[in-house]
């Protein structure tokens, strides 16, 4: 079978209109149509049904577009994996990461990892922190790291390390002189860019009468932007501020009358599924971090 129908019959049967698959593969309208017709032929049955302008899936189109799917991903596998052979690696590890997680916790760990197999190959994928469990669970990546727990009943989770949160200001301010109240009066201050803390947070914010202007910043990498910029203050967990306040870009003040809360990072693996022995090496070598 010729892969280059499937590829377009796929096309067709996400976009279900000739001319924007047509526009998607860069090949001619009739093209398609020729495809399709080669396909249908092929297949021995009708693959969509038209009316006027409108185009839909057959039952048979359907059912045939599940094959299509796993035939064409064996074959770009294949090609993947005679690719990496030739490469000089001989096992495959996949990564689902948060951001925070890919930017903070990954480098070491990845440079360790790497000197230690370097026959494996290591693929990095990001999501936000919520959608790493679901992606585990769906065979994205054999191992996933991220900021809040996995709740999907096909994954197990573990925390990796706890990590303080502080109310992190800009370099200019001096933690000796100013009280955070008064900080929170001149600066708005930046929230849910981590997803786990920030209700309990601003609950006690609000109980203690502090004098807050909310702004929402959904990543903690743009958060630490603006605060170094001088425009707003947040609490965030220290690991992700480090550097910047051995540079003294950015400060922490005390928050005596808060209960600061405890940033988690999070392991997440598919339950009840044996991994490849590059993603065990990889968990080994997070139980010593």
């Amino acid at each position: 079978m010729d892969l280059k129908l499937l590829r377009t019959f796929i096309m067709m049967a996400k976009e279900l209109n000739f001319h924007r698959t047509a526009e998607r593969l860069y090949l001619a309208q009739p093209t398609v149509s020729v495809h399709i017709r080669q396909l249908e032929e092929l297949v021995g049955y009708p693959l969509f049904e038209r009316s006027g302008r409108k185009v839909r899936l057959t039952a048979a189109g359907e059912r045939f577009r599940l094959h299509a799917d796993r035939i064409l991903e064996a074959h770009d596998e294949a090609l993947s994996d005679l690719a990496r052979w030739k490469a000089g690696y001989d096992d495959r590890l996949d990564l689902l990461l948060a951001p925070l997680c890919a930017e903070h916790v990954l480098p070491p760990l990845w440079k360790k990892y790497t000197m230690m197999h370097p026959n494996v190959e290591v693929r990095i994928y990001t999501t936000l922190s919520p959608s790493v469990g679901p992606g585990i669970a769906a065979g994205r990546s054999h191992i996933g790291l991220a900021r809040s727990a996995s709740s999907h009943p096909d994954t197990e989770t573990r925390i990796l390390h706890e990590d303080p949160v502080t109310l992190i200001a800009p370099g200019t301010v001096d933690p000796q002189k100013v009280d955070y109240r008064e900080l929170l009066l001149d600066h708005p201050l930046l929230t849910k860019n981590h997803p786990e803390y920030w209700d309990e947070l601003l609950f006690q914010l609000h109980e203690n009468r502090a004098p807050i202007r909310p702004m929402s910043v959904s990543q903690v990498a743009v958060t630490r932007k603006l605060i170094i910029e001088g425009l707003g203050v947040s609490f965030l967990p220290k690991s992700a501020v480090q550097e910047d306040l051995a540079k003294g870009d950015l400060v922490e003040l005390p928050t005596p009358d808060l209960r600061l809360p405890t940033a988690y990072t999070y392991v997440i693996t598919p339950r009840n599924k044996e991994l490849p022995r590059a993603a065990q090496d990889f968990l080994k070598l997070l139980q010593l971090a």
